[in-house]
Order: C-alpha cells, then structure tokens, then sequence
C-alpha cells in the first residue's frame, strides 16, 4: 500500500507537468495554423523594436552613424566620411549615407528616421526565417524560428539601433537564400552568382570587406564538404562583383598614413592584438543567441530519422557551414570580439532551431513546452522594456537626448563654437545639437577664440580646466564626457 502510494504521489505532479506541456504546446500549435499568424510575427516586431526607435536617446556608436549623416548633409562629405572636420575613412559608411539621402529634403536627420533602416531590416529578418522554414517544418516550427530571432538576447540589444550590423546580418543571408535556392534547384547560373556578388557588395559597403567573410568561408567549407568544386568558379566571380566598390572605396579615399586606422579597424594593429579567448567567446556566444543555440543544438544529438522528409538533402549542412565557419574563426580572432560581430550567424541557427523544434517534439514535450514559454517569457521581457520602462522611466533610457537638449540650450543662452578634444567625446549627446562640432587638439584650445564650448572625456577635463587659468569651467557632466565653457 506504502508502495502505490508513493507510485501515485510521483505520478502525480509528472503527469501534471505534461498536461501543461501538452496545453503549451497545442495552444502554439493552435495559433502557428492561424493565418493570421504571419500577422503576429508583425505585431511583435511593432511592439519590440518601434517605441525604442521612437523614444530612446542614441546609445553605443549610432552618434558615429548619425554624425556622419549629418557632416554629409551639412558640409558636403559624402564618399569620404567626416565627423564634420574629422576625417573617419575606417570603412565604407553605407548606411550613414542612406540615413542622409533619406533625411536630405528635410536638412537634418531625424533619431527615428536614422532607425528606421535597421528596424525594417529587422522585420526582414524575421520574414526571411519565417518563408525559409515554412516549405521544410511545421507552421508551429516556422512561428518559433521568427520568434526565436526577435527573442534572442543579442537581436534585442541591436534591432532598433542605427548601426550597420543588422541590415547588414539580413543582407549576408538573404544572398545564402539566393544560393541556396539555386543550388538545390539547380539553376546556379552566372545570372545568380552576379545577383549574389550584387548583394553582397551592398554588403561589403555597409561595414566593410570583413564580415562579408560569413558568406564566403561558409560557402567554402560546404563545397569543401561535399566536393562540389564546380562553384568555386561561381563564388570567385561573386567575390570580384562584391569586392570592386570597396576596393574602389578605399582607393578613393586613401592617403598616405591610412594604414593604422584600417588596421585599428581589422582589430590587427599593435594595440589591438591580444591571447584569444576561445571559451569565454563560446559561452558569450551561446548566451546571447539563447534561445536559438538550445534548439539548434537539438540537431546534433538526434539520428537523422528524426527530421521531416520535407528537410532537403544537405540544408541543414549548409545552413551550419554558413552560420559556424566565421563564428569559429571569430573564436579565435587574436583581438576583442564583440557579440554583435556574430549577428549573422543569428539568422541561420533561427532556422536551424525552427527545424530542432520539430525534432525536439518527438523527443520530448517537456522541453518544447519549455522552449516556447523561453521564446514567450524573452519576447514578453523585450516588449515591457520596450514600452512600459521607457514610460515609467524615461530618463533611464533618453539619457543621451536630454543631455543634447540641455547643451542646445546652452548654446542657446550662450551662443558660441563647440569644439571637442577627440573624436568621440560626447558623441550620441552632440548628435541631438544641430550646430557644427570642430574636433581639436587639447593643446591648442588656448588659440581658440573665445567664448567655446569645448567637450573632453572626463579623464581629461580637470587637466584642461587646470590648465585654463580661471577661463575654462565645467558646465555639463555627459556620460563619459564633460561640457566645459571657456570664457
């Protein structure tokens, strides 16, 4: 009797849990079969990604991206980029001079129209993964991958921002689709190599000929793989046709002493090269792509009679070579590797993790149930810090912009030249000051004329006020900056 009593008492909150996990799973299932369900994956973005394009202060590098815009629209400095007198030839700036074309009949740009690029890439995105799956797994799979990629960590830190990253993560895998398709259909004609070497010239243009190597090393390991040797004469003409206008770019831009700055870029000059870090890099990775690595990673320890007949054959090997080869070598990279440099490794494993979901069903409902309530529970998380933080606590998350309001009206009151000591001091607070920034050197601010307003980094500025005899006086902290007045 003390035996089925305990049987009946363990049973019971197991057979518990699976109803719950049963009733998660239906009611996904219920709402994936809806046609309406395409609609859904709108909604969310609307509700993640719009109220922090429309409301939050520039944060991270978008000053970079709109500053450039800016000295474009305002000095003329379109192929060359400028930080009005500062000359920033790093990498092409794509993206900066689509901000500025948009924003050219208006003359200045605006903080959500600088988003707006990266927020409909990010819709892309989400349609790309979601059209990917739909012809290989379930509509429930196809729900979870375009859900998977607004939910993960990485993708909400960087899908509203005006930085290159995420149109150019939906660029590089909206050319594998091209390949992908004309490959597995076989029509893989010149016609297409040119289309894909177009996109990903576009690519290039947007950061540089760096990350455009998630394409190339992953195209490369896949023939390598399966011996189909006949692309490579395919892939090299993509890389001429992607190549050329960045070549053209920097040949257009350089001047003697360029080389440090390119090489600072590349993260290979002296001051950048470092021991790598390959494990730390690995769990960062993991973590910000979570949930999407949990259910890609299903994959790999289920035979493949657990997939649908509907996977085609070598989709999942080519979907791995393209996400992994780069990210692998980011791993080991001999310098700092930030997270967002793995973004386009996102879009695959969004796919990869659609397809896990369906094998992960026949395995356990447990953990699907689990999966989905992560994916709901992040995309809940995202939408609340979306809307409701920034109501309740504005200043928290516009921090940037009532710091540049406070300096316009500061000019304002007393009108003056702002000049700053290095490039990036201040530089997502004066992206909100419609006036010119002269970046000067510290040692010649006792030239100037005065009165100036003068931005320094923090470390910097209790020397300079020092150093101005009673003329130089604090009159805003920034973050990271402070706004001096020298009189």
């Amino acid at each position: 009797m003390t035996v089925a009593n305990s049987n009946q008492t363990a049973a019971g909150p197991t057979s518990i849990l699976q109803k719950l996990a049963h009733r998660v799973i239906c009611g996904w299932n219920s709402i994936a079969q809806k046609r309406s369900a395409f609609f859904l994956i709108i909604g969310v973005w609307l509700v993640v990604a719009v109220p922090p394009a429309l409301f939050r202060g520039y944060q991270y590098r978008e000053g970079l991206t709109v500053t450039i815009a800016q000295s474009a629209l305002h000095n003329g400095y379109w192929l060359t980029p400028h930080l009005y007198n500062f000359r920033w030839i790093e990498r092409p700036t794509l993206l900066s001079w689509i901000i500025a074309m948009i924003t050219f009949p208006f003359g200045h740009v605006d903080p959500f129209v600088a988003r707006l690029p990266t927020i409909l890439s990010l819709l892309v995105g989400c349609v790309l993964i979601w059209r990917t799956l739909r012809p290989v797994a379930s509509a429930a799979a196809a729900l979870v991958g375009a859900a998977s990629f607004l939910a993960a960590p990485i993708v909400m830190r960087y899908s509203w921002m005006s930085l290159a990253d995420m149109p150019l993560a939906v660029l590089l895998f909206g050319a594998f689709l091209v390949w992908w398709d004309s490959f597995s259909t076989g029509r893989l004609t010149v016609g297409r190599w040119i289309s894909i070497g177009c996109l990903l010239a576009i690519a290039a243009l947007l950061k540089g000929p760096q990350p455009v190597a998630y394409f190339f090393l992953g195209l490369f390991a896949f023939t390598l793989l399966t011996s189909t040797w006949w692309q490579m004469r395919g892939l090299f003409l993509a890389g001429l046709i992607a190549i050329a206008p960045v070549a053209l770019w920097y040949a257009h831009v350089y001047v003697s002493g360029d080389e440090s700055q390119m090489l600072r870029y590349a993260r290979l000059s002296s001051g950048e090269i470092q021991y790598p870090h390959p494990l730390s890099n690995a769990v960062k990775f993991f973590v910000e792509a979570f949930p999407v690595t949990f259910l890609a990673g299903t994959l790999l320890v289920v035979p493949k009679t657990f997939f649908r007949k509907m996977v085609p054959h070598n989709f999942i090997l080519a979907l791995s070579c393209y996400a992994f080869t780069c990210t692998v070598a980011l791993l080991f990279w001999p310098a700092g590797v930030n997270p967002r440099y793995i973004l386009p490794m996102v879009l695959p494993l969004c796919v990869l993790a659609g397809i896990g979901y369906d094998v992960l069903l026949q395995r356990s409902a447990a953990l699907t149930a689990t999966s989905i309530c992560i994916v709901v529970g992040l995309l809940g998380y995202s939408a609340v810090h979306s809307t409701i933080g920034q109501l309740l606590w504005p200043e928290t998350y516009s921090q940037t912009k009532i710091a540049g309001a406070k300096i316009n009206e500061l000019v304002r009151r007393s009108p003056a030249p702002i000049y700053r000591t290095i490039w990036d001091a201040g530089l997502n607070e004066l992206s909100y000051v419609p006036y010119v920034t002269t970046t000067i050197d510290p040692a010649t601010i006792s030239s100037i004329a005065k009165p100036a307003w003068i931005v320094a980094p923090t470390t910097e500025a209790g020397e300079i006020i020092a150093n101005g005899n009673g003329h130089i006086k604090s009159a805003l902290v920034l973050r990271g900056s402070v706004l001096l007045r020298l009189e």
